[in-house]
């Protein structure tokens, strides 16, 4: 997300704020919008996330590809990114999943920047992750020398690629003993956050502490009581997870945190959960798309015969696990198994999604 104050996420409505937001509906409309390639070359310029760790990279690459873009903006857009911000990791996480899709100059164009670009280690490190290795690991000497003239103490993660390449260097070797580098960059420090929760406050140990503090918007420990009545409550508790939403409207500029209420609220049941219904569905077109799929969630629990559409928008989603949950659920129908289908054999597709399409279409198969 840009840290510009006089920017703002475009009308749902629109193409572009679909886009923005990684809606299915934005890439199905793109497929029939004379003006798509110029909106989604501007999704991938600008990092329309809310935080680092919803997922854009499939989305738009995918986009990329099947309206045969030219990659050409999206290399020049990676050679020029800073990290301050997360937008190098931004145009990194589509690049590398256009290269992983078979472009065979963007696999050369990430080659590249390992050999030259500021932000390498994190460009080897995320293509590692996800390439096959005989893509990468020949530049292990590239980046033996890239570590050497450093000129200060070397350390490295050991995850790929430098785990497997530290028993062939004893300078790398030496690196990984060492562990991982302290976080620095807004980007990573970001990420790690989103990783560990967005709303962090004194934990609560027991179900009665929890009711009580839950009673009080204004204790420190608010928050954590009403993640332990989402996690364990009951049904008498859901006018406090209710509540708790209304408290989360209350922080400013801030979207992080409704996917645990909303997934506590399915979990109980009852009124409240019922009342919650329209906040639920409305939450799906927040620009935080990570807790989108705990929303599908929470209504597939709550209403199940009114998801269909949403289900059918889920298999077009930016997130996997939004495309996961559509993937088992959705209703379909001839041309919906055709999208599965096409989930199930794309190289850009998580495995986790490619094999769930695979083993649905099968099942239908045998009806």
């Amino acid at each position: 997300m840009s840290l510009d104050d006089d920017w703002h996420y475009l009308p749902t409505r629109t193409r572009a704020g679909a886009l923005q937001r990684g809606l299915g509906r934005g890439a199905v409309r793109a497929r029939r919008d004379p003006a798509a390639p110029e909106l989604v070359y501007a999704c991938i310029r600008r990092d329309h996330r809310w935080l680092p760790l919803d997922d854009r990279g499939v989305y738009l690459a995918r986009l990329v590809r099947d309206l045969e873009l030219p990659t050409g903006p999206i290399v020049a857009r990676l050679f020029a990114a800073d990290d301050e911000t997360g937008e190098f990791t931004h145009v990194l996480r589509v690049a590398e999943a256009l290269g992983r899709a078979g472009s065979d100059g963007m696999v050369e164009s990430l080659r590249r920047y390992i050999q030259i670009g500021p932000y390498w280690r994190e460009a080897l490190g995320t293509v590692a992750a996800a390439w096959p290795a005989n893509w990468w690991d020949d530049l292990l000497p590239v980046a033996a020398d890239r570590l050497a003239s450093a000129g200060r103490p070397l350390h490295l993660p050991a995850a790929a690629p430098w785990g497997d390449w530290a028993a062939r260097d004893e300078r790398i070797h030496a690196a990984v003993a060492h562990g991982p580098e302290p976080l620095t960059g807004l980007g990573e420090l970001l990420s790690a956050a989103d990783e560990t929760g967005c709303l962090v406050e004194p934990s609560v140990d027991s179900l009665k502490t929890a009711r009580h503090a839950a009673a009080d918007p204004s204790s420190a420990r608010y928050w954590s009581a009403l993640c332990v009545l989402a996690d364990r409550g009951d049904e008498s508790d859901g006018p406090a997870l209710l509540a708790g939403l209304d408290w989360l409207d209350r922080r400013d500029d801030d979207l992080c945190g409704y996917d645990r209420l909303a997934d506590g609220l399915a979990r109980v049941g009852g009124d409240a959960a019922r009342q919650a219904l329209p906040r639920i569905r409305s939450l799906w077109f927040s620009p935080h798309s990570y807790e989108r799929a705990a929303y599908l969630r929470a209504r597939l629990e709550l209403e199940p015969d009114a998801c269909a559409g949403a289900l059918t928008e889920g298999l077009w989603d930016c997130e996997a696990g939004v495309r996961l949950i559509a993937v088992r659920r959705v209703p379909l129908d001839e041309k919906l198994e055709r999208r599965l289908a096409y989930l199930r054999d794309d190289p850009i597709e998580t495995p986790e999604v490619r094999a769930a399409a695979a083993e649905r279409l099968l099942l239908e198969s045998l009806v």
